[in-house]
């Protein structure tokens, strides 16, 4: 699914001019933390409320997706076991990629780059540090709505993901240049991620997404240059300008 969502994302058509760097550095971070955060807190049904209401209309966004959401909204309803929770995850998919969307039209390729790198540290502490998301998601699975689809976490058979965990390779198709590549990547990873399951119950599964970061062909120059001291990006400038 990791691997899809990075073929299917693609960057928004139109973006903000002077894209807000914090935006992609610091949001899905913060939205991870944040969410573990209130379920700990006991706000399990309202993140689950959030995640029915939500999902249908993030995923339905757009002429073309609206039926699409709509058909699967009816299969998840209508249906019980691994029908119903497929297509709960694929409208997950869709609402992910559409929150990707949103980002990048507001946020730098770089900024978003670096803020997959901050959310798969913070995944990895909460999951082997803290040992805070397993309480977490049993919470939130446990707050259910009933009567509608669950659409607080993607479940299929025995696994389970957070949101996060299919808006991290939605963000990393709104930047990979070879989106193919980093499909493949990532799902090799995530495949390969996976086996640790067999060690442990819970894995960081945003981790495998740096995979498909890392042969996603993104703009890796912005990237450096945006860590070079302001002299160095000057005296890089003056010398190619220089250069016969």
């Amino acid at each position: 699914m990791q691997a899809a969502i990075v073929v299917a994302a693609r960057p928004p058509r139109r973006r903000a001019p002077g894209g807000l760097v914090l935006v992609g550095i610091l949001v899905p971070a913060v939205a991870l933390g944040g969410g573990v955060a209130a379920l700990r807190l006991g706000g399990a049904h309202a993140l689950a409320w959030a995640g029915a209401v939500g999902t249908p209309l993030l995923a339905g966004a757009g002429r073309f997706r609206l039926p699409v959401a709509a058909a699967l909204w009816l299969v998840a309803w209508r249906t019980d076991g691994l029908v119903a929770q497929a297509a709960s995850v694929a409208l997950i998919a869709l609402a992910a990629i559409t929150v990707a969307r949103l980002v990048a039209h507001v946020a730098t390729d770089w900024s978003i780059a670096v803020g997959l790198v901050l959310i798969a540290v913070v995944d990895i502490v909460l999951v082997w540090g803290t040992h805070q998301v397993q309480p977490a998601s049993t919470a939130l699975s446990g707050a259910a709505p009933r009567s509608i689809p669950r659409l607080q976490d993607a479940t299929f058979g025995s696994a389970t993901m957070g949101w996060l965990d299919l808006v991290a390779p939605a963000l990393l198709g709104v930047v990979a240049r070879a989106r193919l590549q980093a499909a493949a990547a990532t799902g090799v990873a995530a495949g390969a991620w996976g086996l640790l399951l067999f060690a442990t119950s819970t894995v960081p599964a945003t981790v495998p997404v740096l995979a498909g970061l890392a042969l996603a062909d993104a703009d890796r120059g912005r990237l450096g240059r945006a860590f070079e001291p302001r002299g160095a990006r000057g005296g890089a400038r003056r010398d190619r300008r220089g250069a016969p």
